[in-house]
């Protein structure tokens, strides 16, 4: 019997049974059994916004994620309204508007900025 011919179908049975278990494991939630209901994502509150801000008369868009530490890329309501409030407090920007949307468990709902502050 010829064992170099083991190891990689021994390898290739234990990668198949990882991802079958990574499937059942991360699509499908226990209680209710729905399909593609990743748990990461369906716990996970984060903002997907637009934003201009107005400096010296001037409208110019601005990049949140130039103010957040290197690696965030969730960005939840609390910590949005924070980056709003250095924007703001800095001087860098006499006013900042957007829209946006809020993503979570409960679905997505639409968000707007009027004056550095988020408006539901």
């Amino acid at each position: 019997m010829h064992f170099g011919a083991l190891i990689p179908a021994a390898e290739t049975a234990v990668t198949a049974g990882l991802i079958a278990w990574m499937a059942v494991a991360g699509f499908w939630r226990r209680p209710a059994g729905q399909l593609l209901s990743w748990t990461m994502f369906c716990y996970a509150t984060f903002t997907i916004v637009s934003l201009r801000g107005t400096r010296a008369g001037r409208t110019q868009d601005v990049n949140i994620y130039d103010v957040i530490p290197p690696g965030s890329f969730f960005v939840p309501p609390a910590q949005l309204a924070l980056i709003l409030e250095f924007l703001s407090s800095t001087g860098d920007f006499e006013d900042l508007e957007g829209e946006g949307r809020v993503l979570s468990r409960h679905g997505e709902r639409a968000i707007t900025v009027r004056n550095g502050r988020v408006v539901p």
